[in-house]
């Protein structure tokens, strides 16, 4: 018997487990936060698709490693916790692989889940600009002439 797909629906295939399905955590915020919070850290914004690919990248790295969820699914704030580090870690590598610029001003640690250091609160120095008159060619007062200490060597001081 010729059987059409017209003729009965097709098997519906098991839903894949997604990280927001299972567990409290809404992943594209958790991504969203990664991003922006790079993006201000490197005084520039990141592309917003970003954010989907790297929540779509979870839910699927969710959907088919069992050692990723059991972590992801960790009771308390470890799971959240985990999520965190593996963004920043794909972020990291999607900054590599599309803006290279932009990674090498990211410190090493990001790159394996680290949270980035804080900012220094010293700002960035002015590039120097071009003097007008050279150095040497400045006026500058003559040298003074060395001071006599010769009374100082004639001193005593008696102590008791």
């Amino acid at each position: 018997m010729k059987t059409t797909t017209l003729s009965r629906p097709a098997a519906q295939l098991p839903s894949a487990p997604r990280i927001e399905s299972d567990t409290p955590i809404v992943p594209r915020a958790v991504m969203e936060a990664v991003c922006e919070e790079a993006g201000v850290w490197l005084g520039q914004p990141l592309p917003r698709r970003w954010v989907r690919e790297l929540t779509a990248y979870a839910n699927t790295v969710y959907a088919h490693n069992p050692r990723f969820r059991r972590k992801v699914r960790a009771p308390g704030d470890r799971g959240r916790d985990y999520l965190w580090a593996f963004t920043r870690h794909w972020l990291a590598g999607l900054m590599w692989e599309q803006r290279p610029q932009l990674h090498a001003r990211l410190p090493n640690s990001y790159s394996v889940g680290h949270p980035l250091p804080p900012k220094p609160s010293v700002p960035r120095r002015r590039p120097k600009t071009i003097r007008r008159i050279p150095p040497s060619a400045r006026l500058r007062p003559p040298p003074r002439p060395a001071p006599d200490y010769a009374f100082a060597a004639a001193a005593h001081f008696h102590f008791p």
